[in-house]
Protein backbone atom coordinates (compact mmCIF):
# COMPACT_ATOMS: atom_id res chain seq x y z
CA UNK A 1 0.00 0.00 0.00
CA UNK A 2 1.22 3.52 -0.75
CA UNK A 3 0.10 7.00 0.26
CA UNK A 4 1.14 10.34 -1.20
CA UNK A 5 2.70 13.03 0.98
CA UNK A 6 3.24 16.19 -1.05
CA UNK A 7 4.99 15.00 -4.19
CA UNK A 8 6.45 11.90 -2.58
CA UNK A 9 5.07 8.39 -2.22
CA UNK A 10 5.43 6.51 1.03
CA UNK A 11 5.06 2.74 0.77
CA UNK A 12 3.99 0.41 3.55
CA UNK A 13 5.16 -3.18 3.20
CA UNK A 14 6.03 -6.19 5.29
CA UNK A 15 9.40 -4.66 6.15
CA UNK A 16 7.82 -1.57 7.66
CA UNK A 17 7.67 2.02 6.43
CA UNK A 18 9.85 3.09 3.52
CA UNK A 19 10.12 6.54 2.02
CA UNK A 20 11.76 7.42 -1.27
CA UNK A 21 12.85 10.81 0.07
CA UNK A 22 14.37 10.61 3.53
CA UNK A 23 14.13 14.35 4.41
CA UNK A 24 10.43 14.34 3.50
CA UNK A 25 9.89 11.26 5.63
CA UNK A 26 11.64 12.91 8.55
CA UNK A 27 9.49 16.02 8.16
CA UNK A 28 6.37 13.86 8.17
CA UNK A 29 7.44 11.97 11.27
CA UNK A 30 8.39 15.22 13.01
CA UNK A 31 5.03 16.76 12.07
CA UNK A 32 3.16 13.77 13.49
CA UNK A 33 5.29 13.91 16.61
CA UNK A 34 4.44 17.58 17.12
CA UNK A 35 0.74 16.71 17.13
CA UNK A 36 1.33 14.47 20.15
CA UNK A 37 4.19 16.38 21.79
CA UNK A 38 4.05 20.08 20.81
CA UNK A 39 7.55 21.59 20.55
CA UNK A 40 8.72 23.82 23.36
CA UNK A 41 10.74 26.99 23.00
CA UNK A 42 14.38 26.76 24.05
CA UNK A 43 14.15 30.27 25.52
CA UNK A 44 10.86 30.46 27.44
CA UNK A 45 9.97 26.71 27.52
CA UNK A 46 6.40 27.33 26.38
CA UNK A 47 4.82 24.96 23.87
CA UNK A 48 4.13 26.41 20.44
CA UNK A 49 2.86 25.25 17.06
CA UNK A 50 2.79 28.48 15.03
CA UNK A 51 6.41 28.39 13.86
CA UNK A 52 8.29 26.31 11.28
CA UNK A 53 9.41 23.03 12.82
CA UNK A 54 13.02 22.61 13.82
CA UNK A 55 13.93 26.17 14.77
CA UNK A 56 13.51 25.60 18.51
CA UNK A 57 12.36 29.17 19.24
CA UNK A 58 8.82 30.53 19.47
CA UNK A 59 7.81 33.67 17.53
CA UNK A 60 7.74 36.04 20.56
CA UNK A 61 11.26 35.01 21.62
CA UNK A 62 12.50 35.31 18.06
CA UNK A 63 11.05 38.83 17.93
CA UNK A 64 13.09 39.67 21.07
CA UNK A 65 16.42 39.25 19.21
CA UNK A 66 18.29 42.58 19.23
CA UNK A 67 19.63 43.30 15.76
CA UNK A 68 22.80 45.22 15.01
CA UNK A 69 21.82 48.64 13.68
CA UNK A 70 23.68 51.42 11.88
CA UNK A 71 25.70 53.53 11.97
CA UNK A 72 28.29 50.74 11.76
CA UNK A 73 32.03 50.86 12.15
CA UNK A 74 33.25 50.33 8.59
CA UNK A 75 35.82 47.82 9.83
CA UNK A 76 34.09 45.68 12.48
CA UNK A 77 30.39 46.66 12.04
CA UNK A 78 30.00 47.50 15.74
CA UNK A 79 27.42 50.23 16.30
CA UNK A 80 29.15 53.60 16.45
CA UNK A 81 26.57 55.76 18.17
CA UNK A 82 27.30 59.44 17.71
CA UNK A 83 30.69 59.61 16.04
CA UNK A 84 32.50 61.90 13.65
CA UNK A 85 34.35 58.99 12.04
CA UNK A 86 33.26 55.77 10.34
CA UNK A 87 35.86 53.58 12.08
CA UNK A 88 35.70 52.94 15.82
CA UNK A 89 38.66 53.85 18.00
CA UNK A 90 39.32 50.18 18.85
CA UNK A 91 39.74 49.25 15.17
CA UNK A 92 41.95 52.28 14.59
CA UNK A 93 44.10 51.10 17.50
CA UNK A 94 44.15 47.34 16.80
CA UNK A 95 44.15 47.42 13.00
CA UNK A 96 42.54 43.99 12.43
CA UNK A 97 43.73 42.09 9.36
CA UNK A 98 40.28 41.45 7.89
CA UNK A 99 39.00 44.03 5.43
CA UNK A 100 35.58 44.31 7.05
CA UNK A 101 33.20 42.37 9.29
CA UNK A 102 29.44 42.02 9.29
CA UNK A 103 27.49 40.98 12.39
CA UNK A 104 23.75 40.46 12.33
CA UNK A 105 22.70 41.00 15.94
CA UNK A 106 23.92 41.96 19.39
CA UNK A 107 25.24 39.43 21.87
CA UNK A 108 22.36 39.89 24.27
CA UNK A 109 19.59 37.55 25.38
CA UNK A 110 17.95 35.63 23.86
CA UNK A 111 20.87 35.22 21.39
CA UNK A 112 23.42 34.98 24.20
CA UNK A 113 21.63 32.04 25.81
CA UNK A 114 20.85 30.37 22.48
CA UNK A 115 24.44 30.61 21.29
CA UNK A 116 25.60 28.91 24.48
CA UNK A 117 23.14 26.06 23.87
CA UNK A 118 24.22 25.87 20.23
CA UNK A 119 27.91 25.56 21.07
CA UNK A 120 27.84 23.55 24.28
CA UNK A 121 24.40 21.97 24.50
CA UNK A 122 24.18 20.06 21.21
CA UNK A 123 21.27 22.22 20.01
CA UNK A 124 22.47 22.11 16.42
CA UNK A 125 18.97 22.70 15.04
CA UNK A 126 19.49 26.36 15.96
CA UNK A 127 21.71 26.72 12.89
CA UNK A 128 18.57 27.22 10.81
CA UNK A 129 17.32 30.14 12.90
CA UNK A 130 20.80 31.67 13.12
CA UNK A 131 21.34 31.38 9.38
CA UNK A 132 17.96 33.00 8.73
CA UNK A 133 18.95 35.93 10.97
CA UNK A 134 22.28 36.35 9.16
CA UNK A 135 20.68 36.10 5.73
CA UNK A 136 18.00 38.63 6.67
CA UNK A 137 20.69 41.07 7.83
CA UNK A 138 22.65 40.72 4.59
CA UNK A 139 19.55 41.29 2.47
CA UNK A 140 18.28 44.20 4.55
CA UNK A 141 21.49 46.18 4.07
CA UNK A 142 22.24 44.97 0.54
CA UNK A 143 25.62 43.52 1.51
CA UNK A 144 27.62 42.19 -1.42
CA UNK A 145 28.12 38.46 -0.99
CA UNK A 146 28.73 38.07 -4.72
CA UNK A 147 32.29 39.35 -4.33
CA UNK A 148 33.42 36.19 -2.52
CA UNK A 149 34.94 33.14 -4.18
CA UNK A 150 34.70 30.88 -1.13
CA UNK A 151 33.21 30.62 2.34
CA UNK A 152 35.60 29.44 5.05
CA UNK A 153 34.43 28.63 8.59
CA UNK A 154 36.73 29.48 11.48
CA UNK A 155 38.10 26.02 12.41
CA UNK A 156 38.24 24.45 15.83
CA UNK A 157 41.30 22.73 17.20
CA UNK A 158 41.24 18.94 17.00
CA UNK A 159 40.88 18.84 20.80
CA UNK A 160 37.86 21.14 20.82
CA UNK A 161 36.35 19.34 17.83
CA UNK A 162 36.53 15.97 19.62
CA UNK A 163 35.01 17.45 22.77
CA UNK A 164 32.12 19.14 20.99
CA UNK A 165 31.57 16.72 18.12
CA UNK A 166 30.94 19.50 15.58
CA UNK A 167 32.08 22.98 14.63
CA UNK A 168 29.31 25.54 15.06
CA UNK A 169 30.92 27.83 12.46
CA UNK A 170 30.92 24.97 9.94
CA UNK A 171 27.18 24.39 10.47
CA UNK A 172 26.43 28.06 9.86
CA UNK A 173 28.75 28.15 6.84
CA UNK A 174 26.90 25.23 5.24
CA UNK A 175 23.58 27.07 5.46
CA UNK A 176 25.03 30.34 4.12
CA UNK A 177 26.92 28.71 1.26
CA UNK A 178 23.71 27.04 0.13
CA UNK A 179 21.71 30.28 0.32
CA UNK A 180 24.20 32.45 -1.58
CA UNK A 181 25.59 29.75 -3.91
CA UNK A 182 29.17 30.36 -2.78
CA UNK A 183 31.56 27.38 -2.68
CA UNK A 184 32.18 26.14 0.83
CA UNK A 185 35.76 25.21 1.62
CA UNK A 186 35.81 21.84 3.40
CA UNK A 187 36.66 22.28 7.07
CA UNK A 188 40.40 22.13 7.56
CA UNK A 189 41.07 21.89 3.84
CA UNK A 190 42.42 25.44 3.58
CA UNK A 191 42.43 27.13 6.98
CA UNK A 192 43.47 24.84 9.83
CA UNK A 193 43.77 25.39 13.54
CA UNK A 194 47.06 23.84 14.56
CA UNK A 195 47.34 25.04 18.13
CA UNK A 196 44.78 24.45 20.86
CA UNK A 197 44.18 27.70 22.71
CA UNK A 198 42.38 28.30 25.97
CA UNK A 199 38.91 29.86 25.80
CA UNK A 200 39.09 33.47 24.67
CA UNK A 201 36.13 34.34 26.92
CA UNK A 202 38.31 34.12 30.04
CA UNK A 203 40.88 36.61 28.74
CA UNK A 204 41.01 40.39 28.52
CA UNK A 205 41.40 42.12 25.17
CA UNK A 206 45.19 42.23 25.14
CA UNK A 207 45.47 38.59 26.21
CA UNK A 208 43.09 37.48 23.46
CA UNK A 209 45.31 38.90 20.74
CA UNK A 210 48.34 37.18 22.25
CA UNK A 211 46.52 33.90 22.91
CA UNK A 212 45.40 33.39 19.31
CA UNK A 213 48.74 34.26 17.68
CA UNK A 214 50.04 31.40 15.54
CA UNK A 215 46.91 29.29 16.02
CA UNK A 216 46.16 28.92 12.29
CA UNK A 217 47.95 27.65 9.24
CA UNK A 218 47.06 27.13 5.58
CA UNK A 219 46.89 24.02 3.42
CA UNK A 220 46.70 24.03 -0.38
CA UNK A 221 48.13 27.50 -0.75
CA UNK A 222 47.61 27.65 -4.52
CA UNK A 223 43.84 27.32 -4.08
CA UNK A 224 43.71 30.64 -2.23
CA UNK A 225 45.77 32.83 -4.57
CA UNK A 226 43.82 36.01 -5.31
CA UNK A 227 40.61 34.49 -3.93
CA UNK A 228 38.18 36.64 -1.96
CA UNK A 229 37.23 34.82 1.24
CA UNK A 230 34.25 35.19 3.58
CA UNK A 231 35.11 33.89 7.05
CA UNK A 232 32.20 32.58 9.11
CA UNK A 233 32.01 32.48 12.90
CA UNK A 234 29.33 32.68 15.56
CA UNK A 235 30.55 35.69 17.59
CA UNK A 236 32.80 38.72 17.22
CA UNK A 237 34.16 40.23 20.43
CA UNK A 238 37.61 41.82 20.13
CA UNK A 239 38.01 40.49 16.59
CA UNK A 240 41.32 38.83 17.52
CA UNK A 241 40.42 35.35 16.24
CA UNK A 242 38.99 36.61 12.95
CA UNK A 243 41.94 38.94 12.49
CA UNK A 244 44.51 36.19 12.99
CA UNK A 245 42.66 33.91 10.55
CA UNK A 246 42.49 36.74 8.00
CA UNK A 247 46.20 37.50 8.43
CA UNK A 248 47.11 33.88 7.66
CA UNK A 249 44.81 33.82 4.63
CA UNK A 250 46.29 37.04 3.25
CA UNK A 251 49.84 35.82 3.85
CA UNK A 252 48.85 32.83 1.68
CA UNK A 253 47.84 35.15 -1.15
CA UNK A 254 44.11 35.66 -0.55
CA UNK A 255 42.55 38.88 -1.77
CA UNK A 256 39.72 40.47 0.18
CA UNK A 257 38.91 38.76 3.48
CA UNK A 258 35.55 39.59 5.01
CA UNK A 259 33.99 38.21 8.19
CA UNK A 260 30.35 37.34 8.84
CA UNK A 261 29.15 36.43 12.33
CA UNK A 262 25.79 35.91 13.91
CA UNK A 263 26.45 38.25 16.82
CA UNK A 264 28.73 40.97 18.08
CA UNK A 265 29.30 42.29 21.58
CA UNK A 266 28.16 45.84 22.19
CA UNK A 267 31.65 46.58 23.51
CA UNK A 268 34.97 44.80 23.23
CA UNK A 269 35.00 42.77 26.41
Amino acid sequence: MAITYGQQKIRFDTCGLRCYDTPVFKDLVQGLGHLVYPPHCLVCSTHYTAHPPGSGVCPPCRAAIVFNRPPFCRKCSRHLGISATNICKECRKAGPSFDFAWSACLYEDPIKDLLHRFKYGQKTQLRRLFAEVMISFIKEYGLDTGQFDAIVPIPLSSTRSRERGYNQAQLLAQELAREFSIPLAPEGNHLRRVRHTGPQSFLDEKQRWTNIKGAFTIRKLNNLKHKNILLIDDLLTTGATASEAARVLKDAGAGTVGVLTLAITAERT
